[in-house]
C-alpha cells in the first residue's frame, strides 16, 4: 500500500514549468520539451502528479527537512543528543550554537520550493476538469503542505517573506522583504483552516500516506499552542480525541518506529520511504532516484553499517532512569527507554535478557566498534551499582532486522521504514499542555496518564498546576527523544534565561554560546545574496 504515494512521487514532469523554489537560477532552466501549464493542467492524473511533488523538498532524505544531512541535524540541536566531534562542520555549528548565516546546510530554500509547488496547484488546479470534491481536496492538500512549510519557516527562521503565489508570476515574488512573524503564523492557521474544511477523515487505499483532516486539525491545535492561543488549541485537539477520529496509542512504543508496523492508529502523518523504488542518485528528483529512509545509516553505530554521527546524552538518561516502574513489572526502566537507547541490560537490572542485535551481535561487541568515533569525545554517563553507563542510540535504526549492516543505506531493504512526523501521543501531550493553561486539569492529568500507562510508569497524581506542568515538560522529554521536537519545546516551554541555564545544566555541547539569537536559525547567506529584498532576521543582524 506505501507504494502508491511514492510512484506519483517519482513523476516531477512539470518540476521546471514553475515549480522550483525562490532562486533565480532555478527559474532560469527552461527544457523545450516539458509540457507547460496550458496543457498539462487538464487531467486529473496531471494534478494528482503535481501534487505529489510538493510533498518532495520536505522527505528528501539527504536534503530536505528531514533529510540526514540538512534536517534532522539541525532539528535535533537541543540537550538529549550528543554530536560526534569531527562530523560534517554545518551540522556541528548549529549542534553547538557556533553557526552563522554562512554555515551551510539549512533548508530554507527547499521549504520554499515545497512553497511554490503549493501555490502552483492553488493557482491551476481549479482549472482542472474533474469534480468539485476533488477539486477542493486538492486545495485543500496544497493548503496544508504550504501551511506546513510556513510552520517550519517561523518556528526555525521567524521573520521569512511570504509568497503566496507561484514564483513564475512576478519578480516580486523572488525580491520579496520578510514579514514579520506574526504574520507568517497567521498564514499557517488560514492554511491549516482550508486543509481542515476539505481533506477527508480517511484516505482510501490508493491514497494512502496523504494528509488527512485529522491531520489538519492537529497541526492546527500545534499551532495554536506556539501562538499561546491555548483555548482553540484545546478546541481543535480535543475534536481528533474522539469519534469519528479513531487515533490511539498502540500499546508498544517501538512499533512506531518499525516497517511492520506502518500507517497504525497513533499515526497522524507519516512520511513514505520505501528503498524498492529507483535505484539512481541520491537526493534528486528524477525518476530513479533513491526514495528510501536513510536515517538509520546517520544513526547507526559503528559495526552496524551506519555512520554513527549521534549519541544519547547523559542527560537523556538520567531523566529516564530517575523514575523507575513498580516492583514486579517486566522491566525495572520505562519501557521506552527499550526502544530509544541500546545498552547493556545486565549493567543495571536483571528483569530483561541482554539483546543481540545486527548478525547477533552483543551490546559489548557493538560498543566496542564504535571506540574510535567515541575516542573524540563522549557523554559523562552517570555509575549505575558501581557500572559506568554505556548507551548508544536505538531509535531509528533498523534493530529490529537483527541482519549484519542493517543500517546501511546502500543495501535497499534497509530504506523501507516510514518516518511518523506526528504521533498521537503528541496531540495528547499538546492537549495536556493546552487544558493546562485553560484550567482543565484532570483532562490534561488523563492525558498524561494515557502516555505514562503505555510507559508502564507508576500511577501518579499531580498537586496542582506546577507539578502537571512539570510532568507535560519531562513527558515531551522522554516521549519524544531524537524526534526532533526537544528544541522547539524548550524554546516554548522557558525564557532564554531559563533554556540557557537548563542547556548548561544538563551540560550541553557549546551550552555557554547560546544567545537568544540561537532560539532561531539565521536567514542564509545565499539567500540574502540571491533576494536583495530581504533582510536578515533582527537578531542576527
Amino acid at each position: 500500500m506505501k507504494t502508491n504515494i511514492l510512484k506519483q512521487l517519482s513523476v516531477v514532469a512539470i518540476l521546471t514549468i514553475s515549480m522550483g523554489g525562490c532562486k533565480k537560477d532555478f527559474l532560469d532552466h527552461v527544457n523545450p520539451n516539458q509540457a507547460v501549464e496550458q496543457t498539462f493542467w487538464t487531467s486529473e492524473a496531471n494534478a494528482q502528479s503535481a501534487m505529489a511533488t510538493v510533498y518532495s523538498p520536505i522527505r528528501g532524505q539527504m536534503y530536505g527537512y528531514f533529510g540526514g544531512y540538512t534536517g534532522w541535524h539541525t532539528m535535533n540541536r537541543a540537550d538529549d543528543v550528543w554530536f560526534i566531534l569531527g562530523e560534517e562542520l554545518q551540522n556541528w555549528e548549529p549542534a553547538t550554537y557556533s553557526n552563522t548565516a554562512n554555515t551551510a546546510g539549512s533548508d530554507f530554500d527547499q521549504i520554499y520550493q515545497c512553497i511554490n509547488r503549493a501555490n502552483v496547484v492553488l493557482k491551476n488546479v481549479k482549472n482542472v476538469p474533474m469534480s468539485t470534491d476533488k477539486i477542493n481536496s486538492l486545495i485543500a492538500e496544497a493548503s496544508f503542505l504550504r501551511g506546513f512549510s510556513y510552520f517550519l519557516l517561523a518556528s526555525n527562521f521567524g521573520d521569512v517573506p511570504l509568497r503566496l503565489i507561484p514564483a513564475s508570476e512576478s519578480t516580486e515574488e523572488i525580491m520579496k522583504p520578510s514579514s514579520p512573524e506574526e504574520q507568517i503564523w497567521k498564514q499557517v492557521v488560514e492554511d491549516f483552516k482550508v486543509a481542515k474544511e476539505y481533506l477527508p477523515i480517511v484516505r482510501p487505499a490508493a491514497e494512502v500516506g496523504r494528509v488527512t483532516k485529522g491531520t489538519a486539525i492537529a497541526y492546527l491545535g500545534k499551532t495554536y499552542n506556539y501562538m499561546k492561543k491555548y483555548a482553540e488549541a484545546e478546541a481543535e485537539l480535543s475534536t481528533i480525541m474522539k469519534a469519528p477520529y479513531t487515533y490511539d496509542l498502540v500499546s508498544k512504543f517501538e512499533d512506531n518506529f518499525t516497517e511492520n508496523t506502518e500507517l497504525n492508529k497513533e499515526s497522524v502523518f507519516e512520511i513514505m520511504y520505501n528503498g524498492s523504488f529507483g535505484q539512481g542518485s541520491w537526493g534528486s528528483e528524477e525518476a530513479t532516484s533513491t526514495q528510501g529512509f536513510v536515517i538509520p545509516n546517520f544513526v547507526g553505530p559503528q559495526g552496524t553499517g551506519g555512520w554513527f554521527k549521534w549519541m544519547p546524552t547523559a542527560s537523556i538518561v538520567n531523566d529516564f532512569m530517575a523514575e523507575q516502574r513498580p516492583a514486579g513489572s517486566d522491566t525495572k526502566f520505562d519501557k521506552r527507554m527499550y526502544t530509544s537507547f541500546f545498552w547493556k541490560y545486565s549493567d543495571f537490572e536483571n528483569t530483561v535478557a541482554d539483546g543481540a542485535w545486527f548478525g547477533n551481535q552483543s551490546f559489548d561487541q557493538i560498543w566496542e566498534a564504535s571506540a574510535t568515533k567515541r575516542l573524540r569525545g563522549e557523554p559523562d554517563f552517570s555509575t549505575v551499582n558501581g557500572k559506568k553507563g554505556r548507551f548508544l542510540i536505538k531509535k531509528f535504526t533498523n534493530f529490529y532486522k537483527n541482519v549484519a549492516d542493517a543500517n546501511s543505506m546502500y543495501d535497499q531493504q534497509n530504506q523501507n521504514n516510514n518516518l511518523r512526523v506526528m504521533r498521537f501521543a503528541e496531540v495528547l501531550l499538546l492537549h495536556a499542555e493546552a487544558a493546562i493553561k485553560t484550567g482543565k486539569l484532570s483532562d490534561a492529568a488523563n492525558d498524561l496518564t494515557r502516555i505514562r500507562d503505555r510507559a508502564g510508569l507508576a500511577a501518579k497524581t499531580w498537586s496542582g498546576v506546577d507539578d502537571l506542568w512539570k510532568e507535560v515538560i519531562h513527558q515531551n522529554e522522554l516521549e519524544f527523544f531524537f524526534e526532533g521536537h526537544r528544541f522547539f519545546d524548550l524554546k516554548r516551554f522557558y525564557t532564554y534565561d531559563q533554556m540557557k541555564q537548563l542547556l548548561v545544566q544538563n551540560k550541553k555541547q557549546g551550552a555557554s554560546n547560546f544567545l537568544p539569537k540561537h532560539f532561531y536559525l539565521p536567514i542564509p547567506q545565499t539567500e540574502l545574496n540571491t533576494n536583495t529584498a530581504i533582510q536578515q532576521h533582527p537578531l542576527w543582524r
